[in-house]
């Protein structure tokens, strides 16, 4: 397993050794028997009354019902668990057509749930965008980039991209003049690693009536040069960048291609479940891939608001449209607001005021994009519906903001069954985390920024100092007072969004690369605060079908709810926890269809 070319906050691939020799956990024997056969029938003469679908039997099944559950055997008819039992009992559902897949020592689970992903990501705009996370961060290289995308889309009125890295940049102080240099005469808008940050050539600063006096729009930067002049180079400004630049428009066949790439994806990680962050993917659309069977995960959805009591009345309004689309396979009930920025983006609103290595003023702590009172009655309003409200904060001033909003809300609506979450949760107050738990509120979190990566470690720890930085991710501390937490990778953002590398490093604090997994001293973060695997497992389980309200549908493995499996070549459970990273997805099963064989 390698670390992939597309990962971000840092687009750099890190020099690697060859893979690693991992430690054994099955005998020679299972080894040798850990090959999976599907075959039908199994001798049976005569079908049963109530043949299942499908089979399952032969190896480990984790159910997730509670730590040490284990079944031998299951049975799917018509996309449900009919049976999750011995293997002795699963006989009785072996009919002619039903297949059987024998694990010979494999794994079987619940297929994973990513708690906070944004589809289809780069595959709606693979033509229309350029990727600068495949190219080495270096500013010469970024300039040839741009020219060669450009003279390959000679016709294009805007020319967009992502990932462009700070530290390409003297210092991580980003600008634009190597962009004017390339395109002077059409606006050019480039974000950079986290989303959160755009680069704009002087064409698109003038079409959207920037100019160095334009006051910095809430939580958002306009940043300026020692002379006060724009740098081309804006965080969290999309209230005064969005709408006022041309744009590309997708048809739903458009959609429906790039989902359908993306999804292929996912199912080959295992993935049988969605909690989207925040998407734009038309609702009749996924409502026409469930029914057509095209979706091939549980889907939540979500988009992004206000937070304001106007805002809210919007929200109500279409997500009570929308309703008509929901089904089995399709979930709308929830709405997102972004409290703040991202700490490389120095808009994380914090508490204290930033680390002097960040090179601000000595005072400066961000600020939020709404007020508290706003914030409150947004999600007094919101939850007052029925509907779910997930807050970006990743700021520990943010984060308090969000949990006083709730913990109003829940005093106004008599705590409602809402399961509001908070997105990233990176950094809190101590005094806040018991409240977290209090108020029932779900943490939307990224094992991948857990450990001492390479991407966005330095990067904070530079923006907020070492003793903050020291403070942030603590797992243990927030499982222990009861804190839920679901597992994701907040894929784009971090292009790698494969559960398993995540679960392994949550529960070593270290990174699950090959060549970096063994150098404990360099990329451990906080050891102390590491989750066990069977934790792991449930963020990405039992938790990630909490939050997205389909604990009656998927997470376990239980008769009567969906068949929604991942096999393994290993139990993750029983292996050494390093070799987790490498256990191979065998097949991926959703709604009883098999989605996935490797």
């Amino acid at each position: 397993m390698e670390r992939p070319r597309a990962t971000c906050r840092e687009w750099k691939e890190p020099s690697m050794s060859d893979q690693l020799t991992r430690r054994s956990f099955l005998s020679a024997a299972a080894v040798g028997a850990a090959t999976l056969a599907a075959c039908s029938n199994k001798g049976v003469e005569e079908g049963p009354i109530d043949a299942a679908d499908l089979v399952i039997r032969g190896g480990s099944i984790i159910t997730m019902v509670e730590e040490g559950s284990y079944a031998e055997a299951l049975a799917v008819k018509d996309g449900k668990l009919v049976y999750v039992g011995a293997d002795d009992g699963v006989d009785t559902y072996i009919g002619d057509a039903t297949r059987v897949i024998e694990l010979g020592g494999a794994c079987a689970m619940p297929g994973f749930i990513d708690g906070h992903i944004h589809a289809p990501g780069p595959y709606l705009t693979e033509e229309t965008e350029i990727a600068f996370l495949n190219y080495d961060v270096d500013l010469e290289v970024y300039k040839q980039a741009l020219a060669d995308f450009i003279a390959a889309h000679p016709n294009y009125d805007i020319y967009l991209g992502m990932g462009v890295d700070l530290k390409a940049f003297p210092d991580s102080k980003g600008t634009n003049d190597w962009i004017n240099e390339v395109c002077s005469d059409k606006p050019v808008s480039l974000s950079d690693v986290s989303g959160h940050g755009q680069f704009l050539n002087d064409v698109a600063i003038e079409l959207c009536g920037i100019t160095k006096d334009t006051p910095n729009p809430p939580s958002g930067i306009i940043y300026k040069d020692g002379d006060g002049e724009l740098t081309g180079y804006f965080s969290d400004c999309g209230a005064i960048i969005d709408g006022y630049l041309p744009d590309f428009e997708y048809t739903n066949e458009d959609y429906r291609k790039a989902v359908m790439g993306f999804l292929a994806e996912a199912n080959s990680y295992g993935i049988t479940g969605m909690d989207s962050g925040g998407d734009s993917i038309p609702r009749d659309l996924l409502a026409e891939m469930a029914a057509d069977g095209t979706l091939t995960v549980r889907y939540n959805a979500n988009f992004f608001s206000d937070a304001t009591a106007e805002a809210a009345d919007e929200a109500i309004a279409r997500l009570g449209s929308e309703q008509r689309y929901v089904s089995d396979m399709l979930t709308i009930k929830q709405v997102k607001h972004k409290v703040d920025g991202v700490p490389e983006g120095k808009s994380s609103y914090l508490l204290e005021p930033y680390d002097p290595a960040a090179g601000t003023d000595p005072d400066y702590v961000s600020s939020p994009a709404n007020t508290q009172e706003e914030m409150t009655a947004f999600t007094t309003k919101m939850n007052a519906a029925g509907y779910q409200v997930q807050m970006h904060c990743m700021g520990d001033a943010s984060v308090r903001m969000a949990i006083n909003a709730y913990e109003e809300s829940r005093k106004a609506n008599g705590d409602p069954d809402v399961r509001n979450k908070i997105t990233h949760y990176n950094l809190v107050a101590k005094e806040d985390v018991p409240r977290t738990a209090e108020n029932k509120i779900i943490c939307c979190m990224q094992p991948m920024w857990f450990y001492y990566d390479p991407f966005f470690s330095p990067l904070e720890e530079q923006m907020f100092g070492a003793e903050r930085f020291a403070s942030e991710y603590h797992i243990r501390d927030l499982i222990d007072v009861g804190v839920m937490i679901t597992g994701s990778n907040d894929y784009p953002v971090t292009y790698d969004f494969a559960p398993l590398h995540a679960i392994e490093a949550g529960a070593t604090q270290c990174s699950p690369y090959p060549g970096e997994d063994e150098q404990v001293d360099v990329y451990t973060r906080n050891a102390d605060q590491a989750a066990t695997v069977y934790e792991m497992l449930q963020m990405y389980t039992v938790n990630g079908a909490y939050a997205a309200f389909w604990e009656d549908k998927a997470g376990t493995l239980e008769e009567g709810k969906f068949a929604d499996i991942v096999v393994l070549d290993k139990d993750p459970l029983s292996c050494d926890v390093k070799e987790i990273s490498d256990i191979a997805v065998l097949y991926t099963i959703s709604n009883g269809n098999v989605v996935y064989e490797g």
